[in-house]
Order: structure tokens, then sequence, then C-alpha cells
């Protein structure tokens, strides 16, 4: 693959659909008209709460169907974002990929079904992943999409995600008792957020490509940066270390100093937890210029729209840049202590010219993001370092950790069967059991068996610098029974908020990250069967051109259903797969990542000529993990580790192990032996 990875990323192309409008225009021309799109809820009753308000966005489709709500946003604001982009002919459809971030569990189909009938219905055939991290999500999309670019993956990426306001949504909100009685009102003495919805989508593109084909560009994304908390499964880090994380790798990304910064939009949900450990993350990250600069959020006129609400902010962002004034933060009364000084209140957008823009977002399970937007190119092509993989961490039938791996026989070594009980404290020393469900418990315990195998002690700021990518089919199973349960034992008025928190995509990568202290990037993403490698390419691409990252641990996690529903011999696995990656190329008998790609769906020999690419194919052993992925997220991980071991035992010179499973996407990572 190519040593280097270009930075330089044209946003071409935009659509929205939100409770401000139903396309671009009106969403800017309701935030330029002072427009709060925030309501009385009129899609359920909402009689039994003490809060009425939402913001909703039209749509046709049928009210109770949450899936086909989804879906009908993202169709409106995909389709108006590829028509702005006016791609033409210019790009293959099988070049063009979508990135789609959303935090909705509760669908009919898996998330990776929903953005594959999108894709379709756009008529793109290039790479379909999901981002999963629920309020950050269409953010971290955007971010991801950058890095299938650097990856040449596609030529075009569309990236957003589309939400929806449901009665399970906003009863566990209400639940967490952080909606607002009133309309949201962020750094205000009126405390709350209002959730809303919609969908919006950004087209990036190569700068040069965008050039060769005279395209109008909006903006740049020059840097964007991730990180976790590893502090709470709903509330984040008060001191906004998370948020400063994130901030300065967004910066160092961009290649960008923090006075450079002209203007903030901040998550802003309205939260008392969430306000001010964002304004300390911003000032710790940004320094005392951060009191000098507008730091607004558009929360007040959008509410709070979950999962697509990153994108949809990034939109209001760049419609401000190009027409040089900064959002209003609507509704505020009083300013509340300890948050930004100038939060440019309502209800007018202010006269200010900004050049470059930093956005913000946060979720559930401590999942922050920022992307960093120009008006003009600054970012220099990055180097991409060299990656040992130092080590697996396997929980499956078999048992835990390699040597029960290598023990066991064909089928258990394949996942079929469940996880047998073991004391999770002989992993886990801190972890309380009791309080886990099975992605949970099995998840961190394979990356600390990962974190072992790899001879990794994470002491200090080692945590910081450790992040974690998870790939996965669905949330826990045992999770989501227990929302629901709650729900008919006790209405939705009252379900529980503890069972609330833990049915987002993220949550067992939330619960890792909190056990473990890994404070580094983190992310959960979806493309179906073969999760867990996508997830490795990606985590992959993060640590080889990222100055914040020594260390990545990435893989698949799956559950089987308690009732045993959706469970063949090699269907769905039960377990979890991990590799430890670290920069540098290793030493003895390790093997070194030279080189990783991600290609459309049935496209693995695309992705394998990708992953060789610089390398002479003479003496590399081809593997094809598509037996092993099965239906499964980790299915593949098991086959890679298989494939390593047989390979570390034959002194095989280079392994390319490829896996085109499932309708998303296909991944292949290239392995080289190392010498000392």
């Amino acid at each position: 693959m190519r040593r280097t990875a270009p930075r330089e990323v044209a946003v071409t192309g935009m659509g929205a659909v939100s409770a401000l409008g139903d396309d671009v225009t009106q969403h800017w021309d309701s935030v330029a008209r002072g427009v709060c799109g925030i309501g009385t809820i009129r899609r359920f009753d909402t009689s039994a709460y003490s809060v009425h308000t939402g913001a909703e966005a039209r749509s046709t489709a049928e009210p109770g169907d949450s899936e086909a709500l989804c879906f009908d946003f993202a169709l409106r604001a995909g389709r108006e974002a590829l028509g702005d982009a006016r791609l033409g002919d210019a790009v293959h459809a099988r070049r063009i990929a979508i990135v789609f971030g959303t935090g909705i569990t509760e669908l009919e189909h898996p998330l990776h079904e929903v953005v594959e009938r999108l894709a379709a219905a756009l008529g793109i055939d290039g790479p379909r992943l999901t981002v999963s991290t629920a309020c950050s999500s269409s953010t971290a999309a955007i971010g991801i999409a950058r890095d299938l670019l650097a990856l040449d993956a596609a030529d075009a990426v569309l990236a957003g995600g589309s939400d929806v306001l449901t009665p399970e949504v906003f009863s566990g909100f209400h639940a967490l008792g952080v909606l607002s009685a009133t309309r949201c009102a962020p750094f205000s003495t009126s405390v709350g957020t209002t959730l809303g919805e919609g969908a919006g989508f950004m087209v990036l593109e190569r700068a040069d490509d965008a050039r060769s084909r005279a395209a109008r560009v909006h903006v740049y994304l020059s840097g964007w940066g991730l990180s976790g908390d590893a502090w709470h499964e709903t509330s984040p880090d008060p001191k906004g270390s998370g948020i400063e994380r994130a901030i300065r790798a967004a910066l160092a990304d961009a290649d960008a100093a923090p006075e450079s910064i002209e203007y903030v939009n901040a998550h802003g949900s309205g939260t008392s937890a969430n306000d001010g450990a964002e304004w300390l993350g911003i000032r710790r990250a940004i320094g005392e210029h951060a009191c000098a600069i507008p730091v607004s959020s558009t929360k007040g006129a959008l509410g709070h729209a979950q999962g697509a609400a990153g994108v949809l902010e990034g939109i209001v962002t760049v419609l401000s840049m190009q027409r040089g004034v900064v959002p209003p933060t609507l509704n505020m009364t009083a300013a509340r202590p300890y948050v930004t000084p100038d939060p440019v209140p309502g209800p007018l957008p202010r006269a200010h010219a900004t050049t470059r823009a930093l956005s913000i977002n946060s979720a559930f399970g401590g999942a922050n993001v920022a992307i960093v937007l120009d008006r003009a190119l600054t970012a220099p092509p990055r180097q991409r370092q060299p990656i040992a993989l130092r080590g697996f961490g396997l929980v499956g039938a078999f048992g835990c950790g390699v040597a029960a791996f290598r023990a066991a026989d064909d089928a258990q070594r394949r996942g079929h069967g469940r996880v047998p009980s073991f004391d999770v404290r002989a992993h886990l020393p801190t972890a309380d059991a009791r309080t886990l469900d099975p992605s949970s418990r099995n998840l961190a315990t394979a990356t600390a068996l990962a974190l072992a195998d790899a001879g990794i002690r994470l002491r200090g700021d080692a945590r910081d610098r450790t992040g974690l990518l998870v790939g996965q089919r669905r949330a826990s199973p045992v999770s989501l029974q227990a929302f629901f349960d709650s729900i008919s034992a006790n209405g939705l008025p009252n379900l529980s908020a503890v069972a609330f928190a833990r049915v987002v995509l993220n949550a067992a990568a939330g619960t890792c990250s909190k056990l473990l202290s890994l404070r580094g990037p983190l992310s959960a993403i979806t493309c179906g069967a073969g999760s867990g490698l996508a997830a490795i390419v990606v985590a992959a691409e993060i640590l080889a051109t990222r100055s914040d990252v020594d260390t990545m641990i990435a893989g698949g996690v799956d559950e089987h259903p308690e009732d045993g529903s959706d469970v063949t011999d090699a269907a769905v696995m039960d377990g979890a797969g991990c590799v430890a990656l670290s920069r540098g190329s290793g030493a003895g008998d390790s093997l070194r990542l030279a080189g990783w790609a991600i290609a459309g769906p049935r496209q693995g020999a695309d992705a394998a000529r990708r992953a060789l690419e610089g390398h002479s194919a003479d003496g590399v052993t081809y593997v094809c993990l598509d037996d092993w992925a099965g239906a499964s997220a980790g299915g593949a991980v098991f086959g890679l580790a298989d494939a390593v071991l047989h390979a570390n035992g034959d002194q095989v010179p280079a392994l390319l192990a490829m896996s085109e499973a499932g309708d998303s996407l296909s991944s292949a990572l290239l392995l080289t032996r190392t010498t000392p």
C-alpha cells in the first residue's frame, strides 16, 4: 500500500432533513431567521411524562415504524447530497462508498442491512459501513470516511447519518432525567436537552479529484480526532479530559495550532453534566484563546438529533463559514456559570469571518469526536508508520486465551457453541461480573488477553494513547431483552434507565474502555459478517497515520441470544476476538501488518490487490476467512488467529488474509515476517 496518506479532503455535497426543513436551503433559512424547530411532540402520546417537547422532522413514513422513518430521512438527505456534489459519470458506482452513522438499535433489521438497502436505493456499489456510537455516530462517520479516501477504498464517500425520535428513546432519556421541561437552551440556567431527529450527509472527495473535475468545494475536512472517556455509561468525564483529547487529536491531525480555531460548534446538549465538562475540555485543549472566540450550540434550534446530530450541526457550521457568520445559541436566558463566555445568544446569526472551525460531539459510553473544517487547504500528506501485530485475545466455545484456542478441536475454534463459564476477575480484577452482559464481559476479557499476549502493560499516559475499535452485528441480546422486559413490566414511562444505557451498539466498547482505562480512540462499527476484520483495517489506518495513539485493540464480539434464536452451527459465533496492534515493525517471530484495504461487497480480489500494493507477491500465502466468518462479527478474527499460528509454525514469510463475507464490504490484511 502507499506509504503516504493524503489528508486534503473536500466536501463537495451536502444534504439535510431536520426539524428546520426538508433540505439544506430550508435548513439554513431557518437558522438565518432564528427559527426554533422544537415544539410539542405529535407522533406519539406524551401525556404520561413531565416533558412534551421534541424536534420532529417531516416524513410520510408510518409514524410507528422507526426503521421506515430512519430510512426515509436518510434517503432524502443522501439524494440531496449526491445531487449537490454533481458526481455524474466522474465516479463509478463501485468507487462510491457510504459511511452511515446512527444510534438507533430497536429496528426490525440489523443496522448493516439498513445501510445496504440505502446504498442500493442511491446506486452506491462501493463499501457500506455503519458507525454506531450513539450521539457522536455521524461525526465519527465523517472522520472514518476521510480515512477510507486515504486508503483508496473509494473516490467519493457519502458520510453522515440518520436517527429517529421514538417513544423508547424519549422514555429512556426521560428516565435518565436529562430532558428539559422547556425548549433546549444550551449553556443557560434552563438545564436539560430536547430530543430531535433527522438526517444529514456530506459527500467527501480527495481534493485533487475534486479539482480535476472542477467541482464546487463547500469546505475542506482537514482533521479529525476521537477518544474515550473511560468514565461512565451515560455521563461525561467531569474534567472534560475526553473532549480535550479528541480536540487535541483533531488539531494534530490537521496540523493546526489551537490559536488558529476561530469558531467552535459545541456538542452543547444543554445538560448540566455535558455543558460544563465540554467547556473544560475546550479550555484545556485550546487554552485562553477559547475565551476569545464564539462557542455556540445549534441544539437550541435543531434539538438533539442523536446519531444525526453531528452531521447536521457540521452542515450548519459549513454554511455559516460560507456566509461569514456564526450560528446562534437559541432559547438562552441567564448564562450558566463555568461555560463559554460567548455562546452567541440568539436569535440571529452574528457576523464573524471563520477560516477554520471546530465541531464537537460526545456520546454514551464516552465516545468523543471532533472535526476540523477549513476554508482553505492546509493539511500535508501523512507518512504511514509501520505496525506490528503483537498479540491475540480470544474468548469462545474453547474457553479463554490463545493456548485454549490452540488446544481446542476445529468446531470449538470456529465458535460452535457457547462460551463456557469462567472467572472474569482472573482477567479483569476490578470487574463486577453481575453488572456485565455477555458482550461486555467477553469483549473486555478478550481485550485484556490481547494486551497480555502482546506483553503490553498500560500505565500512566499510555492509557491515553491506547484505543479500541469494535466490530459488532448488534447490541447485546441480553441487554436488549432486559430493556424490553422493563417496558413490559413497568410501562414505557417507567422503563429502566440502566437497561436503556446498555442498548446502544457501542455499550460493550464503552464498558471495556472503562474497565481497562483505555482512553485513546474509541468507536464501534458494523458491516454484518466480518465486522471484526473490518474493524482491524480501520484501526490499522488510525494507528498508522495519527500521532495521538501508540496501540489499538481491534476485533469483533458476538453474543448468542438466551432463547437460542438466530443460532445455527456456524451462523452466529458466541465470544470475542481481538488483536493488539502497536507502532513499530515488530521483532523475532512477530508479524508486521504491511498492508490493509477495504473494497466494496464481493470485491475481495480488489481488496487483496490494494493490500499487496508496493509489495512482492512472491512467497505470499493466501487465506480466505469467509468459512470462519459465517454470519458473525468476530469469526474472521478467529480465522486470522488460526492462520497466524500456522504461519508462525511453518515460518511463512508473508500471509494475505481476506474476507468478503456479507453484503457490505470486503477486507484484506497483509502480514509479513520481521527479523531480529
